[in-house]
């Protein structure tokens, strides 16, 4: 009877062990998923140096930690770059390295490269032009072009559109190019139907005459 008291008693012991350790392992888990972020790499050429925080790493998924990570990127020949990163704000650091000559020439001759560096500018392009369009959203309705005949066959014609255009002195502009002369005030009247305050913005305007075919 004490044999098997003995023995229960070891018994416990060990399940009560067992249950701490799975405890303290599932902490550990969550208190090391708290502080990394998963990060995918990808970095053109894939033969490139990657170090983050003094560590290296190779095109792929990791856990990095949480917060602003100092990134090196480097390969001889190309223009090396060093940037931080924050794995709170994003969760994809993609790059890619310039030749020193100025040239493509190694992505020309390497298809694997070529196509990651294609792939990063592609996503880099569209993420400046969702920005822009969120810092300026009138540019969803732009360009707006008006051509048309009246009732007597008077012909008019223009167009507004939008940017940072020379003579421009802010950041974005409103500019009419007006082919048929006299329609400055037409054109803002125009943008008040398209619910646009001319009054928001600068507005530049030129007279460029239609060209009569010889």
């Amino acid at each position: 009877m004490l044999k098997n008291t003995s023995t229960n008693k070891l018994i416990r012991l060990a399940l009560i062990l067992f249950a701490l350790i799975t405890v303290v392992v599932i902490l550990f888990a969550i208190i090391s998923q708290s502080n990394t972020r998963e990060v995918e790499i990808l970095v053109a050429p894939t033969s490139a140096t990657v170090t983050i925080d003094g560590k290296t790493y190779e095109n792929g998924t990791y856990r990095l930690p949480a917060g602003e990570l100092t990134v090196r990127i480097e390969k001889p020949n190309f223009i090396t770059q060093t940037f931080t990163f924050d794995t709170i704000k994003n969760d994809r650091l993609y790059a890619y390295l310039l030749q020193q000559d100025g040239t493509f020439s190694w992505y020309e001759t390497h298809q694997e490269d070529d196509v990651i560096m294609s792939a990063i500018g592609s996503r880099e392009a569209a993420a400046r032009a969702e920005a822009y369009s969120q810092k300026f959203p009138i540019t969803t309705l732009l360009p707006i072009i008006f051509a048309e005949y009246d009732e007597k066959y008077n012909y008019t014609e223009f167009r507004i559109d939008g940017g940072k255009f020379e003579g421009c002195h802010s950041d974005f502009c409103l500019k009419v190019t007006d082919s048929t002369g006299g329609n400055f005030d037409i054109a803002k009247e125009l943008l008040l139907e398209k619910g646009i305050n001319p009054t928001d913005y600068e507005i530049l305007y030129e007279y460029t005459p239609i060209v009569p075919l010889n």
